[in-house]
This record gives structure tokens, C-alpha cells and sequence, in this order.
């Protein structure tokens, strides 16, 4: 009873402080495209600021797979204004914090500072936009961090290696989702100058990014600041003419990758609609739950109660931009075949879905799990720009941040075995097995 009471009492605080009152988000939209919104959090007279382009590593193709990625290095390597490393410098001597990441559908740029220095973050972040400098110096510099980066977050990692080859048999070469981030190592090598200065004149201009600002501040104050520095900026009608590359979907692709490695590993794919991509929205909640029915139960059945495994999670992706998948992967238990494992969850996935009454306590409590950690998370103000940012980006927009919540209440047992049957067929699963070699 004491915990119930002290979420209630977190709860309602954090409604009263309007943590998660969609009335506190204002939008516009200024004359050359450029998409701003503001959220107000008055608890801290702190900010944070990012603007996140419609651009990622599902936009390319090779030989330019990670040029998004390499472009977010170089975009810290001087302006017309401002010389190398100086950028970091002045956010850094003004009490400030600030990096960027690129993922498979944005990439974003942020500056966390005391609201006094909202105008700075704003012009600063507004001039690199189109003020970039490009040094084929700086770029054999970042090159080799990058190619460093892979080495230690790929190539080393037998683990990360799996998941890797899991995108390259599930897509299609010539579709989104098929590379890495990252970028492969042949084309990592081969940039040129030129070909990083072409996707920045192509995708960093102001009707392919959104400016979020959420903190301490007066949302006619950012609209006034950004209209100031971001208005020089010219509409490019070539955004609207690129064409989206949606994922190439295949199936029934089983590799096994032999590897330096302690541990075995298998990790399962099923296709599966993203919240973006799915026809009916609904099921795509049902997923997300699902997903978390599932690695609960499982994690109890394989590894407490039975254990012939030592690891399992269950993932899915509900806001990706384009058709995403439900993933099943695990670690058997030392000596079983990974054969056991798999029988065992087809099992249980089959009790699922023919059993859904089952699962009636299970789904309770991942509910209350679900919405105390939507309010815990919406503390920080990061957090709450993330979402926000991510969710105008990939086109789904700033109201399904509020909407998250009172979708995965509405969910019942029975729509489980519905989406569990429809999407987990054994038959059309993608599959990577990890058979460890000696080290």
C-alpha cells in the first residue's frame, strides 16, 4: 500500500507540474519549413535544445552506408564562423552540454544549458546548418575515429556482429534498414569530400529539420530567436522530390556466423509493422505489449523455472519510420542445443496464443510497469525533447508522445493472440546463430 501511495502522490505531481500535459507544447512553423516545438518545464531554469533532421542511415545506399554518421562528425569540424573544436568550446565555457547522434531514421544535435543562454544555443546550432566547412584534413581525422569506432562496436563484438548480419539477410540490398549506421567498412574508407558535402546541401536545410526546445523558456522568445537565425535559410524544393526508400522485406534467411566468442547466441526476426508503417495503429501497440508479455514470460519459464537458457529479451521497435521487426533472441543454457531453446518458445508462443486468459495478471502488471516508467522517464527534460523530436521526425508526430499511455491500457489478452498469431510464424523467420570458436 505505501508504494501505491507514493506513486499516486508521484504521479499527481508530476501532472501538477505539467510534465506530461500536451497543453505545454507549442508549435509553428516558420516560412522556409523550418518545424519548431517547444515544450515548457519550469522546475529547473536549465534547457535543453536539438534539432533533429529528417536524415539517417535507412536514406542510404552503398557505397555511401554511413555517411549521415561520418557527416555528424564532421559537422563539429568548423563553420565560416566558428573554427574547429570551437563550438564545443563555447557551450562547454558556458556551463553548457552538447553532442549529437545518428540513428537509422534522424540525426539530431543538442545543447543542454541554464535558460540565459538560449539565444546562444540557438545562433550557434542555427549557423552550422548551412556554414559548414569542409577540410579533407578533418575528414581522413574523422575517418579513422569512425573506422576505430566500428572496430570496437562491431568487428570486436561477436554479439554486435549478429545483430549486423540479422539486417543483411532480413532487407533487401537496395532498401531501408539494410546497413548499419555505422556504414560498412569498405565504404567508411572511401568517402570523398564531396560526397559529404552533397548530403549536407541536400538534407540539412530548414524544411528537413524540427527545432525542439523543452525546459525553462517562452516559447515566443525560441519562435523569435529562431525566426532571427534560421530565416536567411532558404526553402529547398528538392526535399519534397526525394523519394523514401521503405524497407525490401525478406524471409526465411538462416546464416550461422562462426566467431571468436565465449558464448553462443540466436536471435530470431519476424517482420512487423512499426506504429508508422502499420494500416491498423492498433496492433502496433498490441506488439509493443506484447513484446514486453513476452520477454517477461519467457525470461520466467526459460531461465528460472526451466533453465536451458541464460539470457533472453524480446524486442520491437514501435516508432521506427518504416516497417520494423519483432525480435526473439537468447543464450542456451551451457550444453543444450539451441534446437531446445527454440522448441520451447514456439511452445510457449503457442500457449499464447491458444491460452490468452493466461496472461490476464501478466498484462496488469506490465501495464502499471509501462505507465510509472512514462512518468519517471518524462522527468527529464532530455527525455521529453527526445520523444518529441523523434516523433515529428519520423512523421508520426508531436501527439502520440500523450497518447502512449491510454493505448497500451486499452489492451486485452486476447488482442495478444491475435497480433502473436498474425506476426510470430516460425515458418518466415529470419535467423542468426553465433557457434563460438576458441579465442
Amino acid at each position: 500500500m505505501a508504494k501505491l501511495i507514493a506513486f499516486i502522490v508521484l504521479y499527481t505531481h508530476t501532472l501538477a507540474y505539467g510534465v506530461i500535459d500536451a497543453t505545454k507544447v507549442h508549435t509553428t512553423t516558420l516560412s522556409n519549413g523550418l518545424k519548431i516545438i517547444v515544450k515548457v518545464d519550469r522546475r529547473a531554469p536549465v534547457f535543453i535544445s536539438q534539432l533533429w533532421y529528417k536524415v539517417g542511415a535507412s536514406d542510404e545506399s552503398q557505397p555511401l552506408t554511413g555517411i549521415s554518421h561520418m557527416l555528424e562528425h564532421m559537422m563539429f569540424k568548423g563553420t565560416q564562423k566558428y573554427k574547429v573544436g570551437e563550438f564545443s568550446q563555447i557551450i562547454s565555457r558556458n556551463g553548457g552540454d552538447e553532442n549529437a547522434f545518428t540513428s537509422k531514421d534522424y540525426t539530431a544535435y543538442y545543447q543542454k544549458m541554464h535558460n540565459s543562454k538560449l539565444e546562444l544555443a540557438i545562433k550557434m546550432e542555427a549557423d552550422r546548418m548551412r556554414n559548414l566547412t569542409f577540410s579533407s584534413r578533418e575528414l581522413e581525422k574523422e575517418r579513422q575515429v569512425v573506422i576505430e569506432e566500428r572496430r570496437m562496436r562491431v568487428e570486436d563484438n561477436p554479439n554486435a556482429k549478429v545483430f549486423e548480419q540479422l539486417r543483411l539477410i532480413s532487407y533487401g540490398e537496395s532498401g531501408a534498414y539494410h546497413a548499419p549506421v555505422i556504414g560498412f567498412q569498405a565504404d567508411i574508407e572511401s568517402y570523398q569530400l564531396k560526397d559529404l558535402r552533397d548530403w549536407y546541401e541536400t538534407y540539412y536545410a530548414p524544411n528537413n529539420a524540427t527545432l525542439v526546445v523543452v525546459g525553462d523558456v517562452d516559447p515566443a522568445q525560441v519562435v523569435a530567436y529562431a525566426k532571427q537565425y534560421f530565416s536567411a535559410y532558404a526553402f529547398n524544393p528538392k526535399i519534397s522530390q526525394l523519394k523514401d526508400k521503405p524497407p525490401i522485406a525478406l524471409t526465411k534467411q538462416h546464416k550461422q556466423l562462426k566467431l571468436k566468442a565465449k558464448l553462443p547466441l540466436v536471435t530470431m526476426a519476424f517482420h512487423a509493422p512499426s506504429l508508422n508503417s502499420a494500416q491498423d495503429k492498433s496492433q502496433a501497440y498490441q506488439l509493443e505489449m506484447l513484446a514486453y508479455v513476452l520477454d517477461n514470460g519467457l525470461s520466467k519459464t526459460l531461465i528460472r523455472d526451466r533453465q536451458i537458457a541464460s539470457s533472453i529479451s524480446v524486442g520491437y521497435r514501435l516508432y521506427d519510420k518504416y516497417q520494423t521487426q519483432f525480435t526473439i533472441s537468447f543464450i542456451p543454457a551451457q550444453g543444450l542445443e539451441n534446437k531446445t531453446v527454440i522448441n520451447a518458445i514456439k511452445q510457449q508462443v503457442a500457449e499464447l496464443i491458444n491460452k490468452p486468459e493466461l496472461l490476464t495478471d501478466e498484462i496488469r502488471r506490465t501495464k502499471a510497469q509501462l505507465e510509472a516508467n512514462f512518468v519517471f522517464e518524462q522527468d527529464q527534460i532530455s527525455t521529453q525533447s527526445y520523444y518529441l523530436g523523434m516523433l515529428e521526425t519520423v512523421g508520426l508526430g508531436v501527439d502520440k508522445m500523450f497518447e502512449y499511455v491510454d493505448k497500451m491500457n486499452e489492451i486485452v489478452a486476447k488482442d495478444l493472440s491475435k497480433v502473436a498469431n498474425l506476426f510470430l510464424d516460425f515458418k518466415q523467420m529470419n535467423q542468426v546463430e553465433l557457434i563460438p570458436q576458441a579465442l
